[in-house]
């Protein structure tokens, strides 16, 4: 089972355990009816028609149909999708014109649940967090529910990106933070746990992975700095001996022959008095400069020649 599947199992048995509630079952009709169904006007009121993924959806939203005393008149099921139709009578228009807004008054945050749960039903998928990537996204049948997904979700603070697949209108996130606030009110906690730990993993991950690299580079600039000390001694070993360096000059040159892979701080420290960091880079600096002056001269006499 995928990991958007699971999600869809859990919020289906989460439905189960309030499948005698009324409200619920209005709630989430009148969402998968916006985001899911057709709607034909009839002489006795409406055929809605809805179309959803997984038999066991296709179960809850027959219970559903039988809370609100709704007639089932046609189903079709077909390699990938389940088709329901309904008979919504006019008394009952008010599960096709819901009223969300009172809805919000009503229950506040809490009330989110039945709302995203539907969502997620209807036209929800989540990639699997365990690869790196962060994306929920949702593709309504109908274009025209866009704007009460998007008035849904500035309730619970949440701003979905837009975008187009397969010529259709769709909704996302790719916030860690806001899939995390979405599977928290839709009320997929165990998902929300699995979501987080993959999510911690992966962090955990790139903390090791950025100083691993840090100190790499690190080690990379140290061994090359190095290098340069060496070569800068042996010039000046070479063309004047380190006698004639300055009583400082010469003990970190020979602090550094006799300690080739040692740091700065560590050669610092074995000075008579100590060094600092910064004082030893002083004078390796000067030790190069004066080597790089020496090798200049030694070409301008060669070229003279």
């Amino acid at each position: 089972m995928t990991f958007s599947a699971g999600v869809r199992r859990e919020l289906v048995d989460r439905f189960s355990a309030r499948e005698e509630s009324r409200e619920w079952a209005i709630v989430s009709f009148a969402v998968l009816s916006a985001l899911s169904g057709s709607v034909d006007r009839t002489e006795d009121g409406w055929l809605v028609s809805i179309r959803i993924t997984g038999s066991y959806i296709a179960k809850m939203l027959e219970e559903i149909a039988a809370t609100l005393s709704l007639p089932i008149v046609d189903k079709k099921v077909g390699k990938r999708d389940i088709c329901l139709t309904f008979s919504v009578a006019f008394e009952k228009r008010a599960l096709l014109f819901f009223d969300f807004e009172r809805w919000w008054r009503w229950t506040g945050e809490q009330g989110l649940e039945a709302i995203f749960s539907a969502f997620y039903l209807a036209c929800g998928v989540m990639s699997n967090p365990a690869t790196g990537r962060y994306r929920l996204a949702f593709t309504p049948s109908s274009e025209s529910a866009i704007s009460l997904m998007k008035r849904v979700f500035n309730r619970a603070e949440l701003t979905p990106g837009e975008s187009r697949h397969q010529g259709k209108r769709l909704l996302f996130f790719s916030n860690g933070e806001d899939i995390s606030r979405f599977l928290l009110l839709c009320g997929a906690h165990r998902a929300l746990l699995q979501f987080e730990e993959r999510r911690s993993e992966r962090e955990l991950l790139g903390q090791v992975n950025r100083i691993v690299n840090f100190d790499e580079a690190n080690a990379g600039r140290r061994a090359q700095s190095i290098s340069e000390q060496l070569r800068a001694i042996d010039t000046i070993e070479r063309m004047r001996g380190l006698d004639s360096l300055s009583p400082v000059l010469a003990e970190a040159a020979k602090a550094r022959l006799e300690n080739k892979g040692a740091s700065l701080e560590e050669l610092g420290a074995g000075m008579s008095p100590p060094v600092s960091k910064s004082g030893m880079s002083h004078r390796f600096s000067k030790i190069r400069r004066l080597a790089r002056a020496l090798e200049s001269k030694r070409l301008r006499e060669e070229s003279e020649t």
